[in-house]
């Protein structure tokens, strides 16, 4: 299962959508870059008790 989240970039501010790997786990952290700005993003990715995809994206330096 894959799902898609909108979330905004800690470094130029833009909006994005994640594509969450559902096949990955229910608690996932990778480093993906920005689609616009292309620096490094730390991702964490989990599945909430309502079965949705929650994520955080933070900067390489936080």
């Amino acid at each position: 299962m894959d799902d898609c989240l909108s979330l905004q970039c800690p470094y130029c501010g833009e909006v994005i959508e994640l594509q969450i790997d559902g096949g990955g786990g229910a608690h996932q952290d990778y480093v993906e870059d920005c689609p616009v700005c292309c620096r490094p993003w730390q991702v964490e990715a989990w599945i909430e008790n309502d079965d949705t995809w929650r994520a955080t994206l933070r900067t390489a330096d936080e």
